[in-house]
């Protein structure tokens, strides 16, 4: 019977995984958007933040406005970055 609780995971864990910073496939995702829309010629760059927690999301508003960037929307669910 135990066992079937075990996929749970502890309260620890999760606000662990809240706490921590972006993950290296969620870099590679806004670098990749970034210079998809570099290459295309277009000034603004679309980033989906569905799979980012909010403490990621503002870390994320927080390296982008530190390396220069601005935004045209920045909303709960995407930021869309202009000038590039």
């Amino acid at each position: 019977m135990k066992n079937r609780y075990d996929k749970i995971p502890d309260y620890k864990v999760v606000k662990s995984a809240m706490q921590q910073e972006l993950t290296d496939k969620q870099i590679e995702y806004v670098k990749s958007a970034i210079e998809t829309s570099a290459f295309k010629n277009d000034d603004k760059a679309y980033v989906n933040l569905i799979s980012f927690n909010p403490n990621q999301k503002r870390k994320l508003g927080q390296i982008l406005k530190e390396k220069g960037y601005q935004f045209e929307e920045d909303t709960s669910w995407s930021i869309i970055i202009i000038a590039l």
